[in-house]
C-alpha cells in the first residue's frame, strides 16, 4: 500500500487540522485519531507568544510521509522536533532522534505504520530561546545567528526520552497545564542543547534542501543494511557528492561519522532482536563474526553484555 503523504505548509498544525477533517474527536484539547487513520492523539498547545507545541502519540494504519515545505520569510523562527519510536522490530530503520532546523529548509519525515510513535514538535522564535538562555548566541543558537538554512540532529538521550514520556501522557483539562508544558519544553530543550553543545560548530556550512535530502538518503542506506553496510565510496556515489563533502555534511547534521552512526544503529537493532533471538543468532543476523567483539561493543554502549541484557528481558517479561 503506498505511503500517505501529508503536505505541511505551515508546520505540524496542518497535521492536527487533517486529523480533525477526517473525523477525529476533539476532547480536552486532544484530537483522537479516527480508526481509519490510526489509534492515538494529537494535541496543539500555544504556550506563549512565539512558542507553539504539538504532541503526537499514536499508531498509524499506514506509513505516513510528513512533508514540511520551506518558509521564505521566517528567519527568526526555528523548528524543533523529537521523534521517539518503540523498541519493537517494526521500528527497525527508524532511530529515535531530536532535530533543530531553520524553517527555510524543506524536509520530509517518514512515520512508520503499526509502531508506537511519540512525536513532539515545537515552532519557537529565536527571541524566546535567547531570553531563556540569556544570550542570543548561547549553545546551539550560535549555529543559527545568520540567515543561512541549517539543520542538526541528535539521537535521543535517556533524559530526553523520560521528558517525552511525561509530555506525551494524556492530561485532563486544567488551568495549570500551560505551566506544565512550558516547564517540560524547557527540560527537553535543556537536554537537547546539552547534547548539541558537545559538538564543534567550526566550519559548519549552510544547507540547501537538496543537501538535506541527500544526506538523509545516505542515512537511510546505512540503516537499510545493518549486516553489511555500503562503503563510503558507494554512499557518495549514490548521493551524487564527493566523499569529503559527504563526511563533512554527515558529521555536521548527525554529529558523527557515517561509520560511527552505523555502529550505534546496529547496536540498537541488536537490542530489538534480543527480545526474540539468542545472542549468537542476533550476532549472526547483524554480521558480527566475532561474538566477543559484539559483546564488548554492546556493553560499552548499554552497560550490559547482550547475554545479561537478554536475561533482564526474560525476568521482566515473567513478572
Amino acid at each position: 500500500m503506498p505511503a500517505r503523504s501529508i503536505p505541511v505548509a505551515n508546520g505540524l498544525r496542518m497535521l492536527f487540522d487533517k486529523a480533525l477533517a477526517e473525523g477525529g474527536q476533539l476532547v480536552d484539547g486532544y484530537v483522537h485519531l479516527p480508526s481509519s487513520v490510526g489509534n492515538g492523539f494529537i494535541k496543539l498547545v500555544s504556550i506563549e507568544p512565539g512558542l507553539l507545541l504539538t504532541i503526537h502519540r499514536y499508531y498509524l494504519q499506514e506509513e505516513t510521509v510528513v512533508e514540511r515545505l520551506a518558509e521564505q520569510n521566517q528567519a527568526e523562527r526555528l523548528l524543533v522536533s523529537f521523534q521517539s519510536f518503540d523498541p519493537a522490530l517494526s521500528a527497525a530503520g527508524h532511530l529515535s532522534t531530536a532535530q533543530l532546523a531553520s524553517t527555510s529548509i524543506a524536509f520530509r519525515t517518514v512515520l512508520p505504520a503499526h509502531t508506537l510513535i511519540f512525536f513532539v514538535g515545537l515552532v519557537v522564535e529565536k527571541a524566546v530561546l535567547a531570553y531563556w538562555l540569556g544570550n542570543p548566541q548561547a549553545g546551539p543558537l550560535g549555529l543559527f545567528t545568520d540567515q543561512q538554512p541549517r539543520l542538526v540532529e541528535a539521537l535521543l538521550t535517556p533524559e530526553i526520552q523520560a521528558a517525552l514520556q511525561d509530555i506525551a501522557t494524556l492530561r485532563p483539562a486544567n488551568e495549570l497545564n500551560v505551566l506544565f508544558y512550558r516547564i517540560k519544553v524547557q527540560e527537553l530543550l535543556y537536554w537537547l542543547f546539552q547534547e548539541l553543545a558537545q559538538r564543534s560548530i567550526d566550519g559548519s556550512r549552510a544547507l540547501h534542501s537538496t543537501d538535506v535530502a541527500r544526506i538523509f538518503q545516505v542515512r537511510a542506506a546505512l540503516l537499510s543494511s545493518l549486516d553489511n553496510p555500503p562503503s563510503l565510496a558507494q554512499l557518495a556515489q549514490s548521493a551524487g557528492m564527493g566523499q569529503t563533502k559527504l563526511k563533512q555534511l554527515f558529521h555536521q547534521v548527525f554529529g558523527s561519522s557515517p561509520y560511527a552512526y552505523y555502529q550505534v544503529a546496529r547496536l540498537q537493532q541488536a537490542k530489538r532482536l534480543l527480545a526474540q533471538w539468542s545472542v549468537s543468532e542476533v550476532g549472526h543476523q547483524l554480521g558480527y563474526t566475532n561474538l566477543g567483539h559484539f559483546a564488548q561493543l554492546f556493553k560499552r554502549q548499554y552497560g550490559l553484555t547482550p547475554k545479561r541484557y537478554k536475561a533482564a528481558l526474560v525476568i521482566r517479561d515473567t513478572h
